[in-house]
This record gives C-alpha cells, structure tokens and sequence, in this order.
C-alpha cells in the first residue's frame, strides 16, 4: 500500500511542509505527515474522519463554513442596506415587451465550492418575480379567503411530494380548511400555511396569482422566521416542514443562498429533535453544544410516522443540496448525526398499520452504504428508495471530488470506490421499472430516484476512469440510461419535478458535451449524432419545466454554450 501522499512531506523530517498541515494536527500541536486522505498522526489517534487540508486545490470543509458565513454576512448586510449594495435579483417589469430574463451567471458544476456572491447580478424570469403588481394585491398582514385558501392548498396538494411535503394529506387538508382563522391557527402554524400558500401560488400558473406572489413570500418568511419564539407553541414538526419547504423554493428560484439557510434551519430543527434517532437500539444523548428539545410522546402511530418521515425528507435534501453547493453533508456519520431511524413508509401505512412496538433500529445509512444487507424489510417506499439514492449521489460526488491518482492509500480509496460501485449497481438493478407504474405521479417519483442512482453511477465511473482507466464508458452508459429514463414519463403531464433534477440533468449533460466533442474530434459521426440527439432531447425536458423553476431555465443556458464553444475536456 502506498504511503505517501499526493504532497510528500520532507523525507529528511516525515513532517509536512509549513503550512501544509492538516487542521486536526494544527489545534492538537501534532507533527503532520501530510498524507492524505488521513494523515499518520490522526490515524494513530483513531480519528474517524478525513483530514482537512488549506492548501490544496480545493476548500476543505472548515473554509467552505466559513466562506457560507461570509456569504450570510453579506446577505444580511444587504437586506439591512438596500440603498447603498447593489441587488443580488434584478426585477422586470412583467409588462415591459424587451425584458430578456436569464441568468448572468451560469450554474455552479455538480461538484463546487461556489454560489455567487452577494451582490452578483441573476436575473429571473419575469412572470416569477414582477416588480409590479396589479391593484388588488392581497394584504400581506391577513390571510386570505376561505375560498382562496381552499384553491392555494389543492393545488398544493397536487405537488407537495416534489417540494419536500412529509404530513399526512387528509389530517392536513382538514386542519388546513377550517374556516375560523384563530382555530386553524390553534392547529396549524402561520409559517407552514404561508409556506403552502406561497408553493399553492407558484403551482398556479396563473399570471394574476403569480403576480402577488413576493406578498406570498414576505408572508411565509416572517412568519417562520418568528415561528419558534410566538406563542402558542407550535408543533416544532410544523417549523421543520415550513423550512423544507422554502429550502425547495428557494433552491428552485436559483436563490441558492437562501435555500442552503433554510436547509440548515431544517437540519438543525432535526437533529435537535434528535429525530435521526427515532426507533434507535442506541440511544445515546446529544453531544456537548448541540440544543436537545424532549418532543411529547407521539398521539398516535400517524404522528410517529410524520416524525420519521419528517427526518427523511430533511435528509433528503440535505444530501440533495449539499453537492450542488460544495459543502459536506451534515450526516455523514459525526457525533450527533449519525442516522439510526428506521427507513420511512408511505405515509398512509402508519395509519393503517402502524410501526412494531419492539421495532428499534441503528446505523440505517452506514449499513446500507456498506452493502451489509439487513435484516429490516422496510426501505422500499418511494421516500425511502429517494432517500437511499440521495445518500449514493452525495457519497458518490463527494469521494469522485476527493479522488486523485497520486492520493495517499490510493488502493483503499479505490476498494471503497469499487464498493460503492457495486452498492449502486445493486440500487439500480432492484428499483421498481419506470414502465410499470401506476400512474404520472409514480413515474415522476421513480424518475426522480432512477435519475439520482444513475447520476451516482455516473460519478463514479468517471472518477475510475480518469484514475485507473477502469469503468471505461460506462459513465456515458449511465448518462445515457438516464436519458432513456424520460421515455417512461409523459413530461408535459407532470407540471413540475423537483428542483433537484436541474442539477442531475445538468451534469447528464456535461458527460454527453464531452463524449460528443471526443467522438467529433474522431470524425465518428453515427454516435455523434446520437448524443446530440440525446442531448436535445435533456434540453427539451429541462425547457418543459422551466417556468416554474429558474433553476431549470438557468441550467439551460450552459449547454448548449458548453458544446459550441468548447472541446471535449471543458468543463460546464
């Protein structure tokens, strides 16, 4: 096994270079190696996790927070001073015939440590974000009608498992429509109503609606904002589902920042919560500094399963959201995070039959990385094939970014490598077929998670053939499964997808650029022209849903640009 690093430290000493040292080895005053992934001193002390290194090509972690912070910083100084700091959404007039929405920006790669800053100019689309509103703009201090309430969360409804949605539908649509205002409020938080009215607006598709649509959203943001401190106390699960929803909105309006505070907000509610432990075998207390709030015992087996679910879909789009942004997933296995609750079912189960009094449960994702086969026969639900190909395209995306061939036990990263691999295939291979399911909504749900596992896939054959010259095509095969994926599925039927595949299909997109610009350069024109055609036919996908999404429409604009003005080694 090689035991040097992809910087060698100095022969003489066994001491990395000054400044080279890992963080870990710096607070503890220790002599660093350099080797990486783990140096030798942090081996020798059982450290579990990776070393983080400042002077390599990429941010490490620590840098990549603090960079967030400089960001949220900036943001909030922004919001404070809009007169004097130039604003990050530049707004259009909805009736002005010239207005060209679009961004200025292009999407971040899959894999990045960027989100722009604030005060980068990022167009969006008109209908979206107007600046002008008509006359009878609602009153962004009362709710809305009766009538208007029932419209907003049936359109809702129709969407709610795309955007994060984990509650019971009935059990919230009969809370949702009682017509006294104070004895809705008893039962449901203002800041998952507003959340649900604001996503019931953008459903809508309807110009007038849209329209008032930052009403919508001043409400739902003020309203979570004071959701924990105002009383009564509400039902904290209630604040979780009101900040995974407005992560998936802002993560959809291509306001990353924004989103990635609301995912947090979410996580940090959940581990509080200590919902990544429910059902756990080991139920060991939070860690020093991390807030503990002791929730009531569950009414009934509906709201237990709420609860797992609720965790689910936090982690869901955490693992989600984290690559696009770079940053390292909050449960990746840490003191505090680790995932113990049993894979969620559909939510109607829990009603009909409940969870097993002794059922307990631990490890839920690391046995499931590891390819140890359990013996829980739950994890296949739509939520839970979702959350277990989340899991994969984050693991994946983070060790292809990790990988170089000239790392530290490069035999040990590539046998993980190679277990994951087979994890993946075995994922794939036993997921429910797009072609036989029931109906759109279905297909939709299995679109989603194929794409995810295929992109993991994709990741990871493109990591081992730039290093090893293993997995030689096989990342295009994925790409173009992926592809072959959207035959299934009546697109233009579904009305919206989660945000999440403007991501997917983008990086989808990239694998094909570069094999099309390679095959082009080797004058094979019979599968040059088939990966343009399977590329258009990406594109068409992405277009079909770019009015409800700006990230979707943005996502559009580096391909095309991508394979006319680079080679096959460019980069989106």
């Amino acid at each position: 096994m090689s035991t040097q690093g992809s910087q060698p430290a100095s022969p003489s000493s066994g001491r990395a270079p000054r400044g080279s040292a890992c963080l870990n080895c710096r607070r503890r005053k220790f002599k660093c190696d350099g080797v990486r992934p783990i140096c030798g001193p942090c081996i020798r002390t059982h450290r579990e996790f990776d070393c983080e290194y400042t002077d390599g090509p990429t941010r490490s972690p620590t840098q990549l927070l603090e960079d967030n912070i400089t960001r949220l910083e900036a943001r909030i100084y922004e919001l404070e001073h809009p007169d004097s700091v130039a604003p990050s959404i530049v707004l259009h007039d909805p009736r002005t015939a010239t207005s060209q929405p679009g961004p200025s920006l292009p999407l971040a790669p899959v894999v990045s440590g960027s989100t722009p800053a604030a005060g980068s100019s990022v167009q969006v689309a008109a209908c979206l974000m107007p600046q002008a509103a008509p006359v009878a703009t609602p009153d962004a201090t009362s709710e809305p009608t009766p009538d208007v309430i029932q419209m907003l969360i049936g359109l809702f409804l129709q969407h709610a498992n795309q955007v994060g949605f984990f509650l019971h539908h009935g059990r919230f649509r009969e809370y949702a429509l009682v017509l006294d205002e104070e004895a809705r409020q008893e039962r449901l938080s203002p800041a998952l109503l507003n959340a649900v009215y604001l996503w019931g607006v953008r459903f809508s598709g309807n110009a007038s609606m849209v329209a008032h649509e930052p009403v919508y959203l001043q409400r739902a943001v003020e309203a979570v904002s004071s959701a924990l401190v105002r009383a009564p106390p509400y039902n904290i699960i209630y604040s979780i589902q009101a900040e995974v929803l407005l992560a998936h909105y802002f993560f959809a309006a291509n306001r990353s920042l924004e989103g990635r505070y609301h995912s947090n907000a979410a996580v940090a509610l959940s581990l509080s919560c200590r919902l990544n432990k429910l059902r756990s075998s080991n139920n060991t207390p939070n860690p020093p500094g991390v807030l503990n709030v002791v929730l009531a015992p569950p009414a009934d087996a509906l709201e237990e399963g709420e609860r797992i679910n609720a965790f689910w879909s936090v982690f869901i789009l955490d693992k989600s959201w984290s690559v696009r942004a770079g940053s390292p997933s909050h449960f990746n296995g840490s003191p505090g995070a680790q995932v113990d609750t049993p894979w969620p079912l559909q939510i109607e189960d829990y009603a009909q039959r409940g969870i097993p009094a002794m059922l307990r449960s631990s490890l839920t994702i690391q046995t499931f990385l590891s390819g140890i086969s359990s013996d829980n026969v739950q994890g296949t639900s739509p939520t839970a094939l979702r959350a277990k190909a989340s899991a994969l395209f984050e693991r994946a995306s983070r060790r292809a970014s990790q990988w170089t061939p000239a790392m530290a036990y490069v035999e040990q990263f590539a046998a993980e490598f190679f277990i994951l691999e087979h994890v993946i295939d075995q994922f794939i291979d036993a997921l429910p077929p797009l072609h036989a399911a029931l109906n759109q909504d279905v297909a939709r749900d299995r679109l989603v998670t194929h794409t995810f596992a295929l992109v993991a896939s994709m990741q990871v054959y493109g990591a081992l053939r730039q290093g090893q010259g293993a997995g030689q095509g096989r990342d295009l095969e994925s790409a173009r499964r992926a592809i072959a994926a959207l035959d299934y599925v009546n697109l233009g039927a579904l009305g919206y997808v989660d945000p999440i595949m403007a991501v997917l299909w983008t990086a989808i997109s990239r694998v094909l650029i570069a094999a099309a610009g390679a095959n082009q350069q080797q004058h094979i024109e019979a599968d040059h022209d088939g990966l343009i055609a399977a590329l258009q036919r990406l594109l068409t996908a992405m277009t079909t849903f770019a009015r409800t999404s700006p990230l979707m429409g943005a996502s559009l604009f580096p391909c095309p640009y991508a394979y006319d003005h680079t080679d096959a080694s460019a980069r989106v």
